[in-house]
């Protein structure tokens, strides 16, 4: 890709302030993202709240370290949740709308350091979070399994979704340069 696709396809504050999303290769059948977590993101209890996917994705560690957590429905013994559509504002959605309430049970907490992988199904509901200062993860998203148009399903504590200002802030080429260096760096490690 080269810088201008790649400031196109990149976002500062991506989901939460302090996640940082660098794409490096997009096509419909693989795109390679360089998730950065900095500043307050890894005191957070979670990063995002569980969710499932559009694609099927492999995660690599690069560096830091971190849990994923995955999360089956259980009526009987699930913690209660507000099921939400999300309708990404990237692909021309208006976010999040609320749908039923539902239960999750944590069914599993996997930890991971530099040079770890997992996978994940994108129907399987998970969040991840940061157990060090400065973690980065490479995410390679395969194919979409969900067509754009589909909602994905976020659940959330809260009925109230969270605000989406300050989210999504585009990358300027000094910026974006920056984090493709440090990226870099991390690879020849």
């Amino acid at each position: 890709m080269n810088i201008d696709e790649m400031i196109e396809h990149s976002f500062r504050n991506f989901h939460v302030k302090g996640f940082d999303y660098l794409c490096v290769k997009r096509t419909p059948e693989h795109t390679r993202k360089v998730y950065f977590f900095d500043g307050n993101v890894s005191q957070l209890p979670e990063v995002v709240n569980p969710h499932d996917h559009r694609y099927h994705f492999r995660t690599t560690i690069l560096s830091g370290v971190m849990s994923n957590s995955i999360y089956k429905p259980n009526d009987r013994y699930g913690e209660v949740y507000n099921e939400f559509e999300w309708r990404t504002p990237l692909n021309g959605g208006d976010g999040f709308t609320w749908r039923r309430e539902a239960r999750l049970f944590e069914r599993h907490r996997f930890f991971y350091v530099p040079q770890e992988t997992y996978v994940m199904d994108a129907r399987d509901f998970h969040t991840i979070r940061m157990h060090a200062e400065g973690s980065v993860l490479v995410l390679d998203q395969y194919e979409d399994i969900v067509p754009v148009g589909a909602p994905t399903r976020t659940f959330m504590k809260e009925r109230q979704p969270p605000s989406l200002d300050g989210l999504y802030e585009k990358f300027t080429p000094d910026q974006l340069l920056k984090r493709l260096a440090q990226y870099k760096e991390l690879l020849d490690r």
